[in-house]
């Protein structure tokens, strides 16, 4: 009787417990909930990488993350540093160290550089986080306007958790013993640790936990980028929506309230200019950014080629390969979001050309319709012409760019076997 009194108290307890578990899982997953926001998940992305924002500052566990976070990365960059300069030292007749070797510090070197350029551009991020959410555009039409930044929401929670999947899954297989990943990581011999309880400590922080250092930290640039360029295509959509809805309006196509246009045309005009400033402070991160990114895919994707090629078949090859095609997806989702600007903005040109056409013309309101259509073809030619975007003025990004990019690649592959060839034969 009193294990039976006990077992149905413990039952008791554990369905409590479940109902409550359930209950907050719901409320995490809900509409409201965190879980659902994007902005929420980046500023877990940012703490992984020792970034704090003003929504991560107020958890609990937050310091303690952000010092366990430096002190790993603290020290993998040393573990990296004293591995590249040995290879370079004393392995420079193998092409195969020194190509890893410079390949695992300019990763490092770069991810440290796009860390520096977030803490940079902290507050402009937050600033244009705020204008994405806070409704200063919209399309007169509040049903899609919710529409469009669900759809927003959901695309961008998709890409964070790609970028999670991938950590957890390089440190599962990072995990798995592999003559390859030895010799990859492998300290030189003197510094070797003898003791198995240290190997298996070095083992486990260096090797294993490096995804979680590294993965996180080069893809948070363009988790945070890319999450302000669509949100900001999104509200450019709603802009979009309310220049077709002032065609559909009868006040544009007969003249009869000019009170109504003048004040349709003016808050809507308004709302253009907003967008235009906080377009111009996004245009610089995206040119800053994306050099450090251009600048590892050109060093990066071909010499990880190479690497492939000479490991064969295992499960580093594997992880490689499948960071190799972040890298990729990376450089090609920058020029995508880039493009897809552009593509709104033919759009609302059409729209304001639309307009201008079908405004008529009235003698008693003779300096509203000259500023109407001064005001229009401002906004239509700096819509068409004002959106592109370039790497620190080396070049205009787009696809094309990541075409460009695969030709170099295929060029330091080849350059790369010539050059063992070579090494080979003498």
């Amino acid at each position: 009787m009193v294990m039976s009194v006990g077992m149905r108290s413990a039952l008791g307890r554990a369905r409590n417990w479940w109902s409550a578990m359930k209950v907050k899982v719901q409320r995490f997953w809900s509409d409201g909930g965190p879980g659902s926001n994007c902005f929420w998940w980046q500023d877990v992305l940012l703490l992984l990488v020792g970034i704090q924002t003003d929504l991560t500052s107020k958890w609990s566990a937050e310091r303690l993350v952000r010092y366990f976070v430096n002190c790993l990365s603290t020290y993998h960059v040393t573990m990296i540093l004293i591995q590249t300069i040995y290879a370079l030292k004393h392995q420079r007749e193998d092409v195969y160290a020194v190509v890893i070797g410079i390949t695992k510090a300019a990763a490092f070197l770069v991810s440290t550089l796009k860390l520096l350029l977030i803490k940079l551009y902290q507050k402009p991020i937050e600033n244009l986080r705020h204008y994405i959410t806070n409704g200063n555009i919209t399309s007169g039409d509040e049903c899609r306007d919710k529409l469009e930044l669900r759809k927003f929401n959901e695309k961008f929670r998709v890409l964070i958790f790609c970028i999670l999947g991938l950590t957890v899954i390089d440190i599962v297989f990072l995990s798995i013993p592999n003559p390859a990943t030895e010799m990859v990581f492998r300290l030189p011999s003197h510094l070797q640790p003898t003791n198995p309880y240290i190997s298996f400590a070095f083992r486990l922080f260096f090797i294993s936990l490096l995804p979680l250092d590294f993965v996180p930290k080069f893809f948070c640039c363009m988790a945070t980028i890319g999450t302000l360029l669509m949100g900001m295509r999104t509200n450019f959509k709603m802009l979009s929506h309310r220049y077709g809805s002032i065609l559909n309006q009868p006040f544009v196509i007969d003249g009869t309230d000019w009170r109504r246009m003048d004040r349709e045309l003016k808050e809507t005009l308004a709302q253009h200019v907003e967008f235009w400033r906080h377009l111009k402070v996004l245009k610089n991160l995206v040119g800053r950014s994306f050099f450090l990114v251009h600048f590892f895919s050109v060093l990066s994707i071909g010499a990880l080629c190479y690497v492939c090629h000479g490991f064969g078949v295992n499960f580093l090859a594997f992880v490689i390969i499948a960071t190799m095609a972040m890298f990729m997806l990376e450089y090609y989702l920058f020029c995508h979001f880039v493009d897809s600007l552009q593509d709104v903005a033919d759009c609302i040109g059409d729209h304001i050309f639309e307009i201008c056409a079908l405004m008529p013309y009235s003698k008693t309101n003779h300096s509203q319709y000259q500023g109407f259509k001064t005001d229009l073809m401002i906004a239509w030619i700096n819509t068409r012409h004002g959106l592109s975007m370039n790497c620190v003025g080396l070049f205009d990004i787009s696809t094309f760019a990541f075409l460009r990019i695969l030709n170099i690649a295929y060029t330091v592959l080849t350059f790369l076997i010539q050059l063992s060839q070579l090494e080979t034969s003498a």
